[in-house]
Formats: structure tokens, C-alpha cells, sequence
């Protein structure tokens, strides 16, 4: 019995190695690799000042081929406080770059990342750097990219796809080498900068720029609790009049926070706010209203600080900007600008009760019970 068991198992055994060798001879057939590695030229630093720029997840400092970088996700690697990042790539569509951190190995120098949105026909895609250490103020550069790409395809964009990847490369080494040893970006990429800044410039021009900074009142508390309060930005609907729901959504992007949007209701309409900022050692966050404003309504800011008034007294400043559309900026923009500094105002008193006393104020009590009415 037992070796008709064992003889079984061997069957079973090499049943699955078979379908395993299948399957992988199968996937060979299907795809491509592409496979490129590059080294740069000798830059004139040493491989720790070297490896000092290139583990610093905002590379879109120095890099012509990057306009922008956000960088969040949780801790994978010990002493890396962010796991993803996401950048602005200068294209003339302007596409996004998306990557895992992968492998971060700062004793040998060498960080990895993997690509999580790509084109359908590409199966994976993968960037390795790693520095390379010449000696006394000597170091290079060596970038490895993978890439699987469904055959099909790759008989007719191969060619085009490694041109591509050979042109960011050389465009990389220089940026890096240059950054590296002048201290200072490249003149390509202070050309990018001055296109950005002009187009900027271009875009405001079209609109109607509205901008309020209001200030609450002194506040009795702590700037430590006062900050307590607003840097749960998923919770605001728990104390203000002006929503009646809210809750956070999407993956954390910035250190100390939950969540990277909040999904608002107010009076009946969905608003989505997005953080593009945060610091809990500043005592400041800011978000962007993504979606509930009128067309017109191009960019709706806010952002927040906590100062410090005395050991137990504080204020809160918020700053809103909107860009409006000419035509109806011009028609409505002094309605909103009061109807918004109304709803900020009431906003800061909601929190000025709510900080002090711990409880609501009579105007979210108010509202509540209307809520509640409009229930039954």
C-alpha cells in the first residue's frame, strides 16, 4: 500500500511539473523580453554622494524627463518611509509614471523599481540603478531595465521602444552628472523649468484668480490640540455645519495621514477633496476640490496652518484660491467670493466650539436634526 501511495505521488508530482513546463515554455512563446543596461559616464563624486541623489525618491528635481514626483505607500524598507511613487513624465501628453519600490539595498548600493500601470501588450516592466564605485570622487551610474512585452507587439514597437529607452538614458546620465558634480540642474533642465513656469503663466491668464485668507479667532487651546483636531482631514464633518458627511478614501500618500482623499456630502451633493499637502511638523495640510464644482470652477484650493499664540491659545489661517473661467468670473466672481468667505467663516467658528468645549455647535446641532427629520 505504501508504495503504491509513494508511485501516486510521483505521478502527481511530475503531472504538475509537466503543466509547469508547459506553461512556462508557453509564456516564452507569448513573450518578449527587452532587456537594456546602460552605464554612465565617470561623474566626478563619490559613490555615497552619488547614491545620496538617486535613493531620494523625487528624482523630478534633476530630471528633464520628470516635470513632478509624489512619493507615499507604507514602509516596506527599513528607513524608507514611502513605498510608491508617482510622476509626471514630459511628454506632450503628459502621462503618468507609476512604481513600486521593489528592492532598496543601500549597502551595495542598488535600488529597484517595478512599473504598476503600463499598456496592455506590456506584461511587466521593471528599472534597476545602481552605483558604481570607481575609487576616491569617482562613481557611474548603471541602469538595467526589463520589460516583457506580448510578441506580437514586439515585432513591431521593439526597435521604437529601445530608441525611446536609450534616449531617456543618455537624457538621465547627463542630468545626473551634471546635478551631481555642479550642485545645480542641468541647462536642459532649467529650459524645462522656464516652459513649465510659462505655460503656468499662459494657463492663469485664461482664468480668474479668487484668493481669501481668513484667520479665526483666538482659539483656547493648544496649537498641539488645536492640530489634533484638523489633521484628521477624513473626520471635518463630525464638527462643521458646512458637511454632513465625510470619509477618507484612497491609499495614504503622505507621512502621519490615512487616507489621501475625503468623499464629502453637503447638502445632498458629493464633493471629493484631494490632500497635496501635509505636515504635521508645520501644523499645515492643503487639499484640492477634484470633483462637485461647476464647470467654470477650473481649481478650488484650501489650505490650513496652526500658529501658535501662547501655551494654551492658537489660530487657524486658511487660504482658498479658485481659478473661475473669464466670462463667469466676471459675472459671478464677487457672489462667490462672499458666499465662500460666509462658509469659511462658519467653518472656523464651528471649530473654535468644537476645540474649546469639545462639543458641536448649535448650528451642526441644528443641522443634524434637520437630517434627521428629512429621515423618517
Amino acid at each position: 500500500m505504501k508504495i503504491k501511495r509513494l508511485n501516486i505521488l510521483m505521478v502527481i508530482a511530475l503531472s504538475i511539473a509537466t503543466i509547469t513546463s508547459k506553461i512556462m515554455a508557453q509564456n516564452g512563446e507569448k513573450y518578449t523580453e527587452i532587456k537594456t543596461v546602460r552605464t554612465s559616464e565617470i561623474i566626478d563624486v563619490s559613490a555615497d554622494s552619488l547614491w545620496k541623489i538617486i535613493n531620494q525618491p523625487d528624482i523630478s528635481v534633476w530630471s528633464t524627463l520628470l516635470d513632478s514626483t509624489k512619493f507615499f505607500g507604507a514602509e516596506k524598507f527599513k528607513g524608507v518611509p514611502w513605498s510608491k511613487r508617482v510622476s509626471i513624465v514630459n511628454t506632450k501628453g503628459h502621462h503618468e509614471s507609476h512604481e513600486d519600490l521593489i528592492v532598496y539595498d543601500p549597502v551595495n548600493r542598488i535600488i529597484k523599481f517595478a512599473s504598476t500601470k503600463f499598456p496592455r501588450f506590456i506584461i511587466s516592466n521593471e528599472t534597476h540603478y545602481e552605483v558604481i564605485d570607481y575609487g576616491h570622487n569617482k562613481s557611474a551610474l548603471k541602469t538595467t531595465t526589463l520589460m516583457n512585452m506580448k510578441k506580437f507587439h514586439a515585432f513591431f514597437l521593439k526597435k521604437p521602444m529601445l530608441k525611446v529607452i536609450n534616449k531617456n538614458g543618455d537624457e538621465l546620465s547627463y542630468d545626473i552628472k551634471y546635478y551631481a558634480e555642479n550642485e545645480d540642474v542641468s541647462p536642459s533642465k532649467k529650459d524645462r523649468i522656464k516652459e513649465l513656469e510659462k505655460d503656468e503663466a499662459n494657463q492663469k491668464s485664461k482664468y480668474r484668480i479668487v484668493k481669501k485668507k481668513l484667520k479665526s479667532d483666538t482659539i483656547n487651546v493648544s496649537a498641539d490640540s488645536l492640530w489634533a483636531i484638523l489633521r484628521e482631514f477624513d473626520k471635518v464633518s463630525d464638527w462643521t455645519s458646512t458637511l454632513d458627511h465625510s470619509e477618507g478614501a484612497g491609499e495614504a500618500k503622505f507621512e502621519g495621514t490615512t487616507c489621501n482623499e475625503r468623499v464629502c456630502v453637503s447638502n445632498h451633493k458629493k464633493l471629493v477633496e484631494e490632500l497635496i499637502m501635509f505636515s504635521d511638523e508645520k501644523k499645515e495640510l492643503a487639499y484640492e476640490l477634484t470633483e462637485g464644482a461647476p464647470g467654470f470652477v477650473k481649481l478650488a484650493q484650501n489650505h490650513w496652518k496652526v500658529y501658535k499664540i501662547s501655551q494654551n491659545k492658537s489660530v487657524v489661517e486658511m487660504n482658498v484660491t479658485m481659478h473661475l473661467t473669464k466670462f463667469m468670473g466676471f459675472i459671478l466672481g464677487r457672489v462667490i467670493t462672499k458666499t465662500m468667505t460666509k462658509q469659511v467663516l462658519l467653518v472656523l467658528n464651528d471649530l473654535k466650539i468644537y476645540a474649546e468645549t469639545g462639543e458641536i455647535s448649535e448650528e451642526k446641532k441644528i443641522r443634524i436634526s434637520k437630517l434627521n427629520k428629512n429621515k423618517k
